[in-house]
């Protein structure tokens, strides 16, 4: 999530929004017979306001992270080895080979990429993401150069198949200490949580 301030704004606007429909049928006595506006409002509220809520948690994270509480990892990887990451990991993605990668890879950066990893959140190139720890199902370092860390999870689906996705991103030279560490404190967290896998 690149934005999520301007993403939060919005389900904002659309939760308020929803809740003025509602109130439609009341303020104007000539629509009173007509409940969709209070179902279709009552929807539109609920999910904007929730949706709202949620973003701002994501948001309060994402500052935290920036300012540096929490930060358990960081690095820089330079733009030519971020493109072949990125080209790399795309083609890798394309043959079934690797899980989608959820993180919004940009091809070709301008400066350096930057790499943050907190304690339940991590944002790379800016793309900010909360790290689901009861959906995390595995992480791996991957020999370089430059080293590849995954945090791979698992979506459990309703009525539709489970989700199968990962964090992939390479680790700067030198770093691959620091990678571990990420690895052993996700590992930790999860098992203290929720048992050994």
């Amino acid at each position: 999530m690149r934005n999520p301030e301007r993403l939060r704004n919005l389900t904002l606007v659309a939760g308020l929004a929803g809740l003025l429909s509602v109130s439609i049928p009341f303020v104007d006595s000539g629509r009173a017979e007509e409940g969709a506006w209070v179902v279709v409002g009552g929807m539109i509220a609920v999910i904007g306001l929730g949706a709202a809520i949620l973003l701002t948690l994501n948001l309060r994270r994402m500052r935290r992270l920036n300012a540096g509480e929490g930060v358990i990892a960081r690095w820089q990887i330079d733009p030519a080895t971020w493109a072949r990451f990125v080209a790399d990991d795309r083609e890798a993605e394309r043959d079934k080979r690797r899980l989608n990668n959820a993180i919004r890879l940009r091809e070709k950066p301008r400066r350096v990429v930057a790499v943050v990893i907190g304690d339940d959140c991590l944002q790379v190139d800016g793309d900010f993401h909360r790290v689901a720890l009861a959906e995390l199902k595995g992480a791996g370092l991957s020999a370089g150069p430059p080293s590849i860390l995954e945090l791979r999870f698992v979506t459990p689906g309703a009525q539709q198949p489970d989700m199968h996705y990962a964090f992939r991103f390479p680790v700067a030279f030198g770093a691959e200490t620091a990678a571990r560490g990420v690895i052993d404190h996700y590992n930790r967290r999860y098992n203290n949580a929720y048992g050994a896998r």
